[in-house]
């Protein structure tokens, strides 16, 4: 029986790809769009592995890696956080000049302040980043490396 892959992204788009590339390599691809029906897919389908949006409606990425490692059902399912983020505010940040005050530095510095915590500190965290956009062979290497084929 394959191994089950739970997708949570709100652009249809990387699903899609996603779903695709996980099942050319013998991978049962599940999805959701956000994390409020991502922790009901969870819930559902049991999966073998999370892919999870760091951006996404009804319930970020960290919201829902939290609570499914509050969860005894969830806390030792692998998980993979997929991220444009640190790209974004990279390229905000070199948009938006020497001005004195940028649109959204707070979120931009909470984000990054997150993020980095979430990769370097902490008891639990993520098994791995992978940013946006992804390379499929990464994608699939690193589930493989977690869970096996």
């Amino acid at each position: 029986m394959s191994k089950k892959v739970l997708i949570v992204d709100d652009d249809p788009a990387i699903v899609r790809f996603l779903t695709v590339a996980l099942t050319e390599n013998g991978y049962q691809a599940v999805s959701a769009s956000d994390g409020k029906e991502g922790f009901e897919k969870a819930e559902k389908e049991r999966p073998d592995l999370l892919l999870l949006d760091v951006m996404m409606p009804r319930r970020t990425g960290f919201t829902l890696f939290k609570q499914l490692r509050r969860d005894e059902r969830f806390k030792d399912v692998p998980i993979i956080m997929l991220t444009a983020v640190s790209s974004v505010l990279e390229e905000q940040d070199s948009l938006s000049g020497d001005t004195m005050e940028r649109p959204y530095d707070a979120l931009r510095e909470s984000l990054r302040k997150t993020i980095a915590e979430m990769k370097t500190e902490g008891e639990v965290r993520p098994e791995h980043f992978i940013e946006k956009p992804v390379d499929p062979e990464q994608v699939v290497a690193k589930i493989r490396d977690l869970i096996g084929s």
